[in-house]
């Protein structure tokens, strides 16, 4: 990648990860907060929807219980022969509109006053109690909803006994209530057309104790739903006065809904039913406008990018200029082995770093003949080291001779003097020819508890620049525990190191490495893992040899040391396919240097 892009892709990275990152955040914060608004307004509608409910139900049981404690209802008694009584119910159904019909029966059910003439003398047989409720010490009964073929019309019978005020614990007859239930489906469809009015599509309805839906708004009348179980399981467990959930709108034919719930809490001394209000709106309806604010908020990000890229697009190429004159310079040094005209330094830190970089070339074409001389000088160590092998056994030879002489007693002084002058220089030497050896074998390791984690995030983070340049991800997923073990951590370092570098010069752009740690067997396992073009099984066995290796410009002796380091501590490592198709190496640290725990690597590599 160029200084220009990289400079680039580091303004744009500045200035937009900040806005990107606010942006977000911004739109988190409001949308959390639209959507809490959007609960609090359907609970409060839920909320105030039964709160009027449970206010009307106990208005109709007061009016019940009043009424049947009026003297006039005494008239049953003698069959309301002045029509007293009717004249009364007639006018309480004129002052309440919301009464269909009112009408006494005396105990036999026999009608003897009415709101309406054409129910005098009708015989009103006995009807099952829906509800009952204790309302001011006497039981007042609701007897099962009735409702039109098109669910539009709908009355509830509410009906109490009428006491015998000359004879204590008698009854003289029964008062029959017909509240029109259209009162309930005006509530709700109040509730439904406010929230319409906002356009946010919501729907009302009421729950009995049982689940049924007794009342519901316009729109889900229509449905048929009335006095169904379509939504029993709607109904929170427990206690739950009120709360918001989202759950399958599929009962009601739409997609899933946010739906605010309240229960009964009755109203003043009456305990309620029961009973529960929903509203409902269909999630899409319900987040419209944080989908709105979204969209917003993507035109402001998508502004402010255009004016970042513009805004970097000028600097880059401001501050790339004088390092491409430079990269220009040395290229032509690469190829001409001599120096250019070198460019003319410019202000600040980018002319320093041109004029330090021209006198270091300038250096370097000095310093050619002596890297050549230690290049020589390095060959003439090695050399040395594979000839010190060669003359110690001669000088073992040597040795002995000389102890041999001297242990011989026809042997004269000069002799003697001779053989110690042997034995002296052969011991110099082997002391010279051990120093050469240690400096052409690897040293021991130096063991010591260290964290294994800890070393392989070491070796990440030395090659975190250059797989950020390749674009290559480095993943590291540790789980062994304990992650402590005696090792030598300068060694495991150049370990994971030669590892990764193999997998960092082989991976594309996009790449991944993975290295992952498990325990197993008193084993520390670790893995180093990538999604590259792998190594062929025919060359699985070879990659550990010297000098072996499939790249251009390799060596061959990185896995070869890395084998051996390994090997110093107690350990093995072997080569096999990743589940993405690469390499992955894999190797055992033991915990405690014990033989078991290196026969199971073995045994789990097979």
């Amino acid at each position: 990648m160029t200084i220009r892009r990289t400079l680039l892709f580091s303004f744009l990275a500045i200035s937009l990860l900040p806005t990107v990152a606010l942006t977000f955040l911004s739109f988190i914060q409001a949308r959390g907060t639209l959507e809490a608004e959007i609960a609090r307004n359907l609970l409060f509608q839920a909320s105030t929807a039964m709160t009027q409910i449970d206010g009307m139900l106990f208005e109709r049981l007061a009016n019940v219980r009043t009424w049947t404690g009026l003297e006039v209802m005494q008239e049953i008694r003698i069959g309301d022969v002045d029509k007293r009584l009717s004249h009364m119910l007639a006018d309480l159904k004129a002052g309440h509109e919301v009464y269909d019909l009112l009408f006494c029966t005396t105990a036999d059910g026999k009608v003897v006053a009415a709101s309406d003439q054409y129910m005098l003398g009708q015989q009103i047989p006995a009807s099952s109690t829906w509800l009952a409720a204790s309302f001011s010490g006497e039981n007042i009964a609701l007897a099962p909803l009735a409702f039109s073929p098109a669910a539009q019309k709908a009355a509830l019978s509410i009906r109490a006994p009428i006491a015998d005020a000359f004879q204590a614990g008698n009854s003289l007859g029964t008062l029959y209530a017909f509240f029109d239930w259209g009162e309930i489906f005006r509530i709700l469809d109040q509730t439904a057309q406010d929230a319409a009015a906002e356009g946010k599509g919501r729907m009302a309805l009421l729950l009995d104790h049982e689940g049924r839906i007794v009342a519901a708004s316009s729109r889900l009348r229509r449905r048929g739903l009335l006095l169904s179980s379509a939504l029993a399981a709607w109904q929170p467990a427990g206690q739950i006065q009120n709360g918001i959930f989202t759950i399958d709108g599929q009962p009601l034919g739409t997609s899933e809904v946010l739906v605010g719930y309240a229960h009964s809490t009755g109203y003043q001394h009456f305990q309620g039913f029961g009973w529960s209000t929903l509203v409902v709106q269909p999630t899409p309806q319900a987040f419209l406008p944080i989908q709105r604010m979204g969209f917003s908020f993507l035109l402001l990000l998508i502004l402010t990018g255009v004016i970042a890229v513009g805004a970097s697009l000028f600097i880059a190429a401001r501050l790339a200029q004088p390092i491409l004159s430079l990269a220009d310079f040395t290229r032509h040094f690469a190829s001409r082995g001599a120096s250019a005209a070198p460019p003319t330094p410019g202000n600040g830190e980018i002319g320093e770093l041109t004029a330090a970089f021209v006198h270091m070339i300038h250096d370097l074409e000095h310093s050619r003949e002596d890297l050549i001389r230690a290049a020589k000088l390095a060959v003439v160590g090695e050399m040395a080291a594979a000839m010190a092998h060669e003359v110690r056994t001669p000088l073992g030879i040597l040795r002995s001779s000389a102890q041999m002489l001297q242990r011989e007693p026809q042997l004269s002084a000069e002799g003697q003097e001779m053989a110690g002058f042997v034995l002296s220089e052969t011991d110099r030497l082997n002391r010279l020819i051990s120093a050469l050896l240690d400096l052409a074998r690897p040293r021991p390791p130096l063991f010591e508890p260290q964290d294994v984690h800890a070393i392989i995030q070491r070796a990440i983070d030395l090659l975190a620049s250059r797989a950020a340049r390749q674009r290559v991800r480095i993943v590291a997923e540790l789980h062994a525990s304990p992650s402590t073990l005696p090792c030598d951590g300068e060694l495991l370092v150049q370990v994971f190191l030669n590892l990764l570098l193999n997998a960092l010069q082989l991976l594309p752009a996009e790449g991944e490495v993975v290295v992952r740690t498990r325990t197993a067997a008193n084993q520390l396992v670790v893995e180093v893992a990538d999604n590259g073009p792998g190594i062929p099984p025919a060359n699985r066995q070879r990659v550990f040899d010297p000098f072996f290796t499939t790249r251009e410009r390799g060596v061959g002796l990185g896995l070869t040391v890395v084998q051996q380091i390994v090997g110093s501590h107690g350990g093995n490592i072997t080569v096999h396919e990743s589940a993405s198709g690469g390499a992955c190496f894999r190797f055992f640290l033991p915990y405690f240097g014990s033989a078991e725990a290196h026969d199971f690597s073995t045994q789990l590599d097979r």
